[in-house]
């Protein structure tokens, strides 16, 4: 993985966050205080001015009373999750601060430069402001925290020791996160159908055969049932723990998930480091990223003040 790369995540998640309903408090109260600075609600209320629109726009504004939960609005989720999000950015551009990590106006206004010559022209640009609610400062605001927080992590990042014992010692410990497969399945509606599948399967007819005449899972069954490489976490519980118990070139029994019937043949496995070692690096860094930042947060003292209910 690039080193900005689960930065970028954290940063596009600020920028579409929102909430709705009115704070009717005191607009120079606090929100949040973190490590002594003051996250006022009038702050948290900007974001929302901007960003409620945006929501709205691509939902429509029955999303806000949407449970993504039992008990849990789509409103109550973003309210939380703005504020983590306020939170996160305040914390890291003090650490950054303190790191001797800064951002100059010109190469701010460098980045706002490119941010402009990616609409057709300057009047596209001035549209998409005022569609969203934007004002030139607060896009300034934004791109200069966001690039000082970027160049911090891609610091870290490019500091972080990834040689080949480092890399072993991860492997070893943490084995079973980088088992790879490749199985392909013929998937039917009904147990009678997939038993008598199996049993022409037992008698010698041709897995890729069946899967293309038989399966309704579409996209695979045009390449024979393949399903190509995949890692735990990926498949329905009941499709992995049968995929994952295979000897290459073995056939499942019949396995019922939410989808149907299932038909598995493992084709391929990946256990070694060398076969996984991309996928070790890119795992292995987003372990010390995430032990680095907790490290900050657990040394940060962080008060949420905003009554989120």
């Amino acid at each position: 993985m690039k080193n900005k790369t689960i930065l970028i995540v954290i940063l596009i998640t600020a920028m579409i966050l929102s909430f709705t309903g009115c704070i009717k408090e005191n607009k120079e109260a606090e929100a949040a205080i973190v490590n002594g600075e003051i996250i006022t609600i009038s702050e948290f209320e900007e974001n929302y001015g901007i960003y409620k629109n945006m929501y709205e726009i691509q939902y429509g504004p029955d999303i806000w009373t949407t449970e993504i939960e039992e008990g849990v609005t789509f409103e109550k989720y973003l309210k939380e999750n703005i504020l983590e999000t306020m939170i996160f950015e305040k914390m890291m551009v003090q650490e950054a601060t303190k790191n001797n990590i800064s951002i100059t106006d010109e190469e701010v206004e460098v980045l706002v430069q490119e941010y402009k010559d990616s609409f057709e022209d300057e009047a596209a640009y001035n549209e998409s402001l005022t569609t969203n609610g934007l004002t030139e400062d607060f896009l300034r605001r934004n791109i200069k925290s966001n690039e000082l927080i970027q160049k911090f992590v891609t610091g870290y990042m490019d500091g972080i020791d990834v040689n080949e014992d480092v890399l072993k010692t991860y492997y070893e410990e943490n084995q079973e996160k980088f088992v790879m497969i490749r199985a392909s399945h013929i998937l039917v509606n009904s147990v009678e159908e997939s038993e008598d599948i199996l049993n022409q399967l037992k008698d010698g007819a041709d897995f890729a055969t069946l899967a293309m005449e038989k399966s309704i899972d579409t996209t695979s069954a045009v390449a024979g049932g393949d399903l190509g490489y995949f890692p735990r976490g990926q498949m329905v519980q009941e499709f992995e723990d049968v995929a994952f118990s295979l000897e290459i070139g073995e056939i499942s029994q019949v396995v019922p998930s939410t989808f149907g019937f299932h038909i598995i043949m493992l084709t391929d496995k990946q256990d070694s480091f060398e076969s996984s070692r991309d996928q070790i690096m890119t795992d292995y860094k987003n372990f010390k990223y995430n032990e680095w930042v907790e490290g900050i947060e657990s040394a940060s003292e962080i008060e949420r003040k905003l009554d989120i209910n």
